[in-house]
């Protein structure tokens, strides 16, 4: 007898919280980045946002089919980590290099949760979900680096 894989749809809501938790975090880094005149960045920042936005629309399908509905909120960590980055910035360097440090910061976090996702073997998803996991992995950490490598480019 064929066992049928059933996508967890905790697990997939955890996906969609993090792809919110990004959005909100490139909004904040928008207005800290817009009050230290540093626009040159918002269009990179709101590219990112848009890269989460698509995320969230290929993930939730997969809820649909078991009538689960998306979430709309963010994690705590994400909350905490976005007042974190406001402080950050009003405390320790108004510059561009603190800004980018506090974005790859929070591109770790995605990271994290979903390498979780493609690493742990126990969790109760179907091939398809975790090619859809694996892919955006794969373009999240795209971003990551190009964070990073204008992080360690900024003045």
């Amino acid at each position: 007898m064929e066992t049928i894989t059933v996508n967890d749809s905790t697990l997939i809501n955890d996906l969609i919280q993090i792809n919110n938790d990004r959005i909100a975090g490139y909004q904040k880094a928008i207005e800290i980045a817009t009050r230290l005149d540093l626009e040159n960045l918002n269009s990179i920042f709101v590219e990112y946002m848009n890269q989460s936005e698509l995320f969230i629309e290929e993930l939730k399908p997969y809820l649909e089919q078991q009538g689960s509905p998306a979430t709309d909120g963010t994690m705590i960590s994400g909350k905490l980590f976005r007042i974190w980055m406001d402080i950050k910035s009003a405390i320790s360097g108004n510059d561009e290099k603190s800004l980018l440090a506090s974005c790859e910061q929070g591109e770790d976090a995605f990271k994290k949760t979903y390498k979780d996702v493609v690493d742990n073997e126990g969790w109760e998803i179907t091939h398809d979900l975790l090619l859809l996991v694996e892919k955006q992995l794969a373009i999240q950490l795209e971003a990551h680096e190009y964070i990073k490598t204008l992080r360690d480019n900024a003045q």
